[in-house]
């Protein structure tokens, strides 16, 4: 046992840590009574003893205990002559943290004590510590290699796989050796479960005669989202095959999908991944990025029905034509929101509309100013009001701040004092962060421009809305429309466009070359004549054409 350097008599916290067992070495109780026993066996007092239960040692994050004890000794009022561990290992496996906690208490002068590792005297000690430092890293690593490996020969030795089975399966224990005590030791394999074997059955009877994932879910309710089931008919386990990282077991279990039925629904996959281009080469028109990239409401158009976003797709048709349109996102993949998708032209087609004869109307803009400057007058005299209250609640911040430190330079500081003078210091700094938004809110004008100017604005981007490519008009829109929500009630589609006042910029610098020909704001955070939304009500007619049956 390591010789200690402590007096008799002395004062010695602890500080124990465990991850989660049960055995002498690793339980937290069980190292705290050693503790005692070695106190008392050398005439030592125990001191502050600081715990941490079920935590790694690979990291000193989340370990309250520990963080308890370092702030115990940086805060010069620990009574003790030092710290106790039960093993280097349980203070800290990573290096550079047992290297800098352990040279921290040692260089404010306090005595640092293993009571299982035998480190030698003087600076030949510090070598040996480096040491145990390394192969307690080391030993990480080795266990997460040995971890992997374990489940690896566990998976091919014995067919006991960790984890949640997928659907249709259950977990089955299995005797896979004995432990020490004799004991058997147990593990799970995957195997079939009978009660789910026929909605799985019906699920891939289905998808090989064509029936969509939205017909499927509709019958069998196996997940909760349509994304489950794209791993799910991909999943080699239901014709008897486990995958489990790189190792494939062959004839792991019996086969719940015949082949045939198999190799349709794989032959299904292919086929529909191929029509939508999922894996075409870079400069295919149809590729989704590229798909994406022709929808000019992308980001800006929403649900009506549960607010959810809506999203740009395409559909191929039966007579190989494209249908581009805008589909609820909740409606494609929970199945629980029932609007319909909406043609993109006749959607961007209405809102463009509206846009040029409701919104960009020198009259409406003219309204909107003048509203605006009313209520920004109004904002001013809240802000003043404001101000002065969080100015008040300041002063006696402060004054409690100056109580606290006067107090400390007259009797010293203490914990109690520390944390107090730290919190009063924490809303300090909230009060005059909230001054400074204030502050940015007042500093942002309300719009005040010309008829002349507004004619003009309104001029330049109804001509670039027109002649601009997507890009750019994208970034238009973006600049003073906040959303868009969208409803279809049959062959209409009515909604309503939520935008702001757009606003010349008033900066003075010069646009540089590639500079939009419109001027928009920047719509600061807080700034106050973009914090209120105008609306704008429009109606799409869309056309549709029902297949006739033979």
């Amino acid at each position: 046992m390591n010789v200690h350097s402590f007096s008799p008599g002395s004062l010695v916290a602890a500080y124990f840590r465990d991850s989660g067992g049960d055995t002498q070495e690793l339980s937290v109780p069980q190292q705290e009574s050693a503790f005692h026993a070695w106190c008392a066996q050398n005439g030592l007092i125990p001191g502050a003893i600081f715990k941490d239960v079920a935590r790694p040692g690979s990291s000193v994050v989340s370990r309250a205990g520990f963080h308890d004890m370092i702030h115990h000794f940086r805060s010069g009022q620990a009574k003790e002559t030092g710290l106790v561990i039960w093993s280097y290992s349980r203070f800290a496996r990573d290096f550079d943290d047992a290297q800098f906690y352990r040279a921290d208490l040692r260089r404010r002068g306090y005595i640092f004590y293993s009571l299982n590792d035998d480190i030698p005297e003087g600076s030949i000690g510090r070598l040996f510590e480096a040491v145990i430092d390394w192969k307690n890293e080391n030993f990480l690593e080795d266990l997460s290699r040995d971890t992997r490996r374990g489940l690896h020969d566990l998976v091919k030795n014995h067919g006991a796989v960790p984890g949640t089975p997928p659907r249709g399966f259950k977990r089955e224990p299995t005797t896979i050796g004995k432990r020490r005590n004799g004991q058997d030791r147990i593990a799970h394999r995957w195997v079939p479960n009978p009660d789910e074997l026929p909605r799985i059955r019906q699920a891939f009877a289905m998808r090989a005669a064509g029936k969509t994932l939205a017909e499927i879910h509709a019958t069998t309710h196996l997940y909760g989202s349509l994304n489950s089931y794209q791993t799910f008919f991909t999943n080699k386990l239901y014709i008897g095959i486990l995958e489990f990282g790189d190792l494939v077991i062959e004839n792991y279990c019996e086969p719940v999908i015949d082949q045939p039925t198999w190799k349709a629904v794989q032959l299904i996959i292919q086929v529909f991944a191929n029509r939508l281009n999922l894996k075409a080469k870079p400069g295919n028109l149809h590729h989704p990025r590229r798909v994406n990239s022709r929808y000019l409401l992308s980001g800006l158009l929403y649900c009506a029905r549960c607010g959810s976003p809506m999203f740009g797709a395409t559909a191929p048709q039966h007579s190989g034509k494209i249908c581009d349109r805008y589909a609820c996102s909740r409606a494609y993949r929970r199945r629980d929101c029932d609007l319909m998708a909406v043609p993109q032209k006749a959607v961007e087609g209405a809102v463009l509309t509206t846009i040029r004869e409701f919104v960009l109307q020198p009259e409406v803009m003219q309204q909107h100013q003048q509203l605006l400057q009313n209520e920004h007058g109004q904002a001013l005299e809240e802000l003043d009001q404001k101000r002065a209250e969080i100015n008040g609640l300041l002063g006696g911040v402060r004054r409690r701040i100056a109580n606290v430190t006067n107090a400390i330079a007259e009797s010293g500081h203490s914990r109690a004092m520390l944390d107090k003078l730290a919190a009063l210091e924490d809303e300090e700094t909230s009060f005059l962060a909230q001054l400074a938004g204030l502050e940015r809110q007042a500093a942002s004008p309300a719009p005040n421009l010309t008829a002349e100017q507004i004619i003009d604005m309104i001029s330049n981007l109804s001509n670039t809305l027109e002649t601009a490519d997507l890009e750019t008009a994208q970034r238009i829109l973006r600049g003073f429309v906040s959303k868009i929500v969208v409803d279809r009630h049959e062959s209409q589609a009515i909604g309503m466009i939520f935008y702001h006042y757009p606003l010349e910029d008033s900066s003075n610098k010069s646009p540089p070359d590639d500079a939009l020909p419109v001027s928009l704001s920047p719509l600061p955070l807080g700034a106050y004549p973009h914090r209120h939304s105008f609306t704008a009500p429009f109606l799409a007619v869309i056309r549709s054409y029902k297949r006739k049956r033979p």
